[in-house]
C-alpha cells in the first residue's frame, strides 16, 4: 500500500492524513527533535509506538532499570518506499527483555 511513497510524494500522504511524522526516538528519551530522528509511519502504528513509549516511560517513572535501548527498522526489500514495514523496539528492564514489534504496512 506505501510501497511507492518516496520523499518527493510524502507530503501528499502526510497532508491526507494516511501518513504521520513521528520521532523514532522520543525527545523525552533524549532523542534529537530534527528530521534525522522522524519517521513517517501509519497512524495505527503511530499509536503502537506510543504504547511502546509509554510502557518504557511507566518503567523509568517506577524506578525500575531501562538499559540496552534500541530501535530497528525493516523496509520492503522490493520497494523504494521511506516508509518502514516494521519497527522493532527492545530494552532491557530490570534484567528481563522487552520486545514490540510494531507492524506499520
Amino acid at each position: 500500500m506505501f510501497a511507492n511513497v518516496t520523499n518527493e510524494n510524502v507530503n501528499e500522504y502526510l497532508e491526507s492524513g494516511q501518513l504521520k511524522r513521528i520521532y523514532l526516538i522520543s525527545p523525552d528519551f533524549g532523542g534529537s527533535e530534527g528530521i534525522e530522528n522522524q519517521i513517517i509511519v501509519t497512524p495505527a502504528a503511530e499509536i503502537e509506538k506510543q504504547r511502546s513509549d509509554n510502557e518504557l516511560y511507566n518503567a523509568l517513572d517506577t524506578g525500575r532499570r531501562v538499559s540496552n535501548f534500541h530501535i530497528n527498522l525493516a523496509y520492503d526489500e522490493a520497494s523504494k518506499s521511506i516508509v518502514p514495514k516494521k519497527i522493532l523496539v527492545t530494552a532491557v528492564i530490570d534484567g528481563e527483555d522487552y520486545r514490540r514489534v510494531i507492524e506499520v504496512w
